[in-house]
């Protein structure tokens, strides 16, 4: 008996201390303290629809309101805000009070609201997003429709015919205040095209098209940074009819900048040299060098002392079917006078009898460069010829340049001071059986501090008659010369032709295959590495077709 009532009496203590357990965790869960509300997050992402922005927040039981903000600047400022009482918003001019821009960055916020401000959450970042471009017919620029001052725009017939052009500063976003204002012309209206002038260098503009006074499109503009400018400076550019250079260099004072136009030709006209001039290509609507036509020669005014004469970014050449490859040359000297430098940078140089030929008078030409060119189809006077020992080169640099077809190379009556070629590709120079190097004048046929041959490929020589002899002669003369060759190769059709004389060291390292298996298309000068295996493809040769490690 004693046994069951104690059993009974444990059970119920049990019982009631369970009890008491369960009500007192009861009161512990009632006496937690209240929160914030959590941060809002997307049901689902951010989207633009023409220039309005869909916000769709993931619903909150406990959120009775929401602020939406929106920003241009990831909140270093706010642009817009306004409450929402459902989790699903379009913002639009219902919203804001105006439209969003088009074509813009925004980032956007939320903060949902409790029944006391104390507890609502904190702001939420719920992302960026851009809304959609403005529907248009109008073309968007590239980098040669829009140059310093002056800016193309252009569309595509649809709809209502385009009448007007407008320019607006660039933070104009609304396009409100135009600085610009353009009535087409017939021409322009059927051209689909209008050039805008009067801009100001490294600005950013807004250029918009209309049909009347309905807005079609538009689009953003930076104009590039000017030009070389100033009282030195010859502007050729935008004259519709050919200029012939000798008309207008007499005129121009020593050391001008006689600036080109990309794609227009313009005449050499037997100009003679008496001031140092630079020829640079200016910025231009086409994807083209300027042309030199060299139907007439440059020369030299005879007792002369000019500095120098460069060009930069210019085609050198005569026009196909002309006397050119004959008998035509960039200079063709013939007047005592010297020239302390002259220098092709970035120039394409083809289709003459010569690049320069110093025939009579005599006189220095200290320095020859000849960087980062491409030059084919030159003839019996080849890169240089110094026809006369009467006249010298000093110094004659050859860099980061291609060499195609050149029936000879570099001649010489004279001694000279150096010859440096460094990172070119040479192929189908000389002709066969002709002198690469040719110091011709007994005597007067050194060059004093050697020559350097140094990341060069070479390949076989020229057969103007299309046959398979491409065997050259190494060089004439250079009896106490010094070759200094480094990093240099041949194809494996290149050869010296039995009992000429052969370069020291060149080739500096082996190479079996032929031009046609080293590179892509040489015999329509392309040097592209067919052979991506070559050793030198990423050191030698003319940087333009290296292919990179």
């Amino acid at each position: 008996m004693n046994i069951k009532y104690n059993k009974i009496k444990l059970l119920s203590i049990a019982l009631i201390t369970g009890f008491i357990a369960f009500i007192s965790c009861n009161e512990d869960e009632g006496n937690y303290p209240r929160t914030r509300l959590f941060q809002p997050v997307l049901n689902e992402d951010l989207e633009a629809v023409g220039n309005t922005i869909i916000v769709h927040l993931g619903k909150m039981k406990e959120a009775e309101t929401y602020t939406i903000e929106v920003s241009r600047d990831s909140f270093t400022t706010t642009e817009y805000s306004f409450q929402t009482d459902t989790n699903y918003v379009i913002i639009d001019e219902s919203k804001i009070g105006e439209e969003l821009l088009w074509f813009t960055i925004y980032q956007v916020q939320a903060t949902a609201h409790a029944d006391d401000a104390e507890y609502n959450s904190l702001p939420s970042l719920l992302g960026s997003i851009r809304t959609e471009k403005y529907p248009s017919n109008m073309g968007a620029p590239t980098y040669f429709d829009i140059l310093d001052t002056q800016a193309k725009v252009f569309w595509t017939e649809a709809g209502a015919t385009i009448t007007h052009v407008k320019v607006f500063a660039g933070d104009d976003d609304r396009l409100t205040t135009p600085l610009q204002e353009y009535e087409l012309t017939a021409e322009e209206i059927e051209a689909t095209l209008k050039i805008i002038s009067g801009l100001e260098p490294s600005t950013s503009y807004q250029v918009a098209i209309y049909s009347g006074d309905q807005l079609r499109g538009w689009e953003q503009y930076q104009t590039r940074e000017a030009f070389v400018s100033g009282d030195n400076v010859l502007n050729l550019s935008g004259i519709d009819s050919t200029v012939n250079l000798a008309d207008v260099l007499p005129d121009v004072a020593d050391g001008t900048i006689v600036v080109l136009e990309g794609g227009k030709t313009y005449k050499a006209g037997g100009y003679a040299f008496d001031k140092s001039i630079s020829f640079v290509a200016g910025y231009s609507f086409v994807q083209a060098l300027p042309v030199i036509d060299m139907s007439s020669n440059f020369n030299l005014v005879a007792d002369a002392n000019v500095g120098y004469v460069t060009f930069k970014d210019i085609k050198l050449t005569t026009p196909d079917g002309g006397e050119g490859f004959g008998g035509r040359y960039v200079f063709n000297i013939d007047q005592t006078s010297t020239l302390g430098e002259l220098s092709f940078e970035s120039c394409v140089i083809r289709t003459l009898r010569g690049i320069v030929r110093m025939k009579g008078g005599e006189g220095v030409l200290d320095k020859y460069i000849i960087n980062d060119c491409r030059v084919d189809s030159i003839n019996g006077y080849g890169v240089i010829s110094v026809d006369k020992n009467t006249w010298m080169c000093n110094d004659i640099l050859l860099q980061n340049s291609t060499f195609s077809k050149c029936q000879y190379f570099l001649v010489s009556r004279n001694n000279s001071n150096s010859v440096t070629i460094d990172g070119c590709t040479i192929s189908e120079a000389p002709e066969k059986g002709r002198q690469m190097f040719r110091w011709r004048e007994s005597g007067q046929s050194d060059v004093a501090n050697g020559i350097t041959i140094t990341n060069t490929i070479w390949g076989h020589g020229w057969n103007m008659a299309g046959e398979a002899d491409y065997l050259v002669d190494g060089y004439d003369g250079m009896e106490n010369t010094n070759w200094n060759v480094v990093n240099s190769y041949t194809t494996g059709d290149f050869g010296y032709a039995e009992g000429k004389e052969q370069i020291p060291g060149l080739p500096s390292a082996p190479y079996t295959g032929t031009a046609a298996e080293l590179w892509t298309d040489p015999y329509n000068a392309v040097f592209d590495f067919l052979d991506t295996g070559f050793p030198g493809k990423s050191s030698s040769g003319d940087p333009r077709w290296r292919i990179g490690l």
